[in-house]
């Protein structure tokens, strides 16, 4: 087995020099470079030259003659690649010690993971190795997450062949990684964020260079709603008492993670005693084997004044600050705060719905409603 690491280079010596230094000093999985020289001046592209020149590791170098690119560039790789993994890493990244033996240990033991990230910041006072040998202890633990981030990808190779290569309508760059982790899901895999791998990244190094960061992000964003639906933002209430059963939390749960994996975002506010809620919560997603996922965030608040609270997030949400991450819809298990919210729907002009405890488990019902709201798969 082999995998295929995929660098484009458009300038930046030093950082490109650090990155490729860092992969042949602390990668031992078998791998070769492919490196695509996106029209560099002349210190970079004698630096790669170099490298070709040394063979050491085995390196493919493409050379184009103006800047093609970032997504043209990936491309390029990916027509001459073979291995059963490809690794598209930018060269503003620098790896820890075991970053790619760990992804791809990962990779293999999850068959439906197609693409997965390593983390990417957090060493702070301590060497780039050594926070990779300590987080190298975290071996099986993971983020399930709906779209991975390019600036460290590793691909299974069957992905590749099933959903082709990064689409170039995004231009230069800017949600062709959110455009292709769509494309995977809708082939039936998975993305994940890896806690045992550690790929530094310096964040946008070759983008910002070009000054224009901004607008190839916006042009991205206008071209990837063109061809998905907008990801809607969803509020959950569930009160967590005495009277609810293990099973009805359990299936409050699958269907959080139900709507999380069809590209929703989850705002979970669980009412109730805090500490024995977050206990009983938390023994319930083990029982259904619930991943830690990136689109669900947990909220444990007392059941004193809930309505108020609500509602002042909804409200929040509509003329604070958040406007723009205004929720699509609120579900509540509870008839009184239903109600409640309902009554105040000409502020915060968030859908309301009501669902009942035998509710939770009607997967037909959650595909209706994303039906309705554009969203289904």
């Amino acid at each position: 087995m082999k995998c295929d690491i995929i660098i484009p280079v458009w300038n930046q010596p030093e950082s490109t020099k650090e990155c490729i230094e860092a992969v042949t000093r602390t990668t031992k999985y078998p791998y070769r470079l492919i490196l695509i020289d996106n029209g560099s001046e002349a210190e970079t592209r004698l630096y790669l030259e170099g490298l070709k020149k040394l063979n050491s590791p085995e390196i493919t170098l493409i050379r184009n003659e103006t800047n093609l690119g970032y997504i043209k560039a990936v491309n390029q790789g990916l027509r001459v690649s073979d291995a059963p993994y490809v690794c598209i890493m930018n060269n503003d990244t620098v790896p820890g010690i075991g970053w790619l033996e760990n992804l791809v240990t990962f990779a293999h033991q999850h068959n439906d993971m197609g693409l997965v990230n390593p983390l990417c910041d957090g060493h702070r006072d301590r060497t780039i190795d050594e926070y990779a040998e300590e987080v190298a202890r975290n071996a099986g633990r993971y983020m399930e997450m709906n779209q991975c981030f390019g600036f460290c990808t590793l691909i299974k190779r069957e992905v590749i062949e099933k959903i082709g290569y990064l689409d170039e309508s995004f231009g230069i760059g800017g949600y062709d990684d959110t455009d292709y982790s769509m494309r995977a899901w809708k082939a039936g895999y998975r993305c994940a964020s890896v806690h045992s791998s550690y790929v530094y990244h310096k964040q946008h190094v070759s983008f910002k260079a070009t000054g224009a960061k901004d607008s190839f992000t916006l042009k991205g964003q206008r071209e990837y709603l063109k061809k998905w639906p907008k990801h809607l933002r969803i509020g959950m209430i569930f009160f967590l008492n005495e009277g609810v059963s293990d099973k009805e939390l359990e299936n409050m749960l699958r269907a959080v993670l139900f709507l999380a994996r069809e590209w929703c975002w989850i705002n979970l506010w669980i009412f109730g005693p805090e500490a024995v809620n977050r206990d009983r919560a938390d023994r319930a997603a083990k029982r259904i084997g619930m991943p830690l996922h990136q689109n669900i965030k947990f909220n444990y608040i007392s059941e004193r004044f809930a309505n108020p609270q609500t509602l002042v997030r909804l409200v929040e949400r509509s003329f604070g600050t958040k406007r723009r991450k205004k929720y699509d819809a609120i579900f509540a298990d509870n008839g009184h705060s239903a109600s409640f919210l309902k009554f105040f729907y000409p502020i915060h002009k968030t859908k309301v719905i009501f669902v009942k405890p035998e509710t939770w488990e009607d997967t037909q019902s959650w595909k209706k409603f994303l039906s309705q709201a554009g969203r289904g798969s």
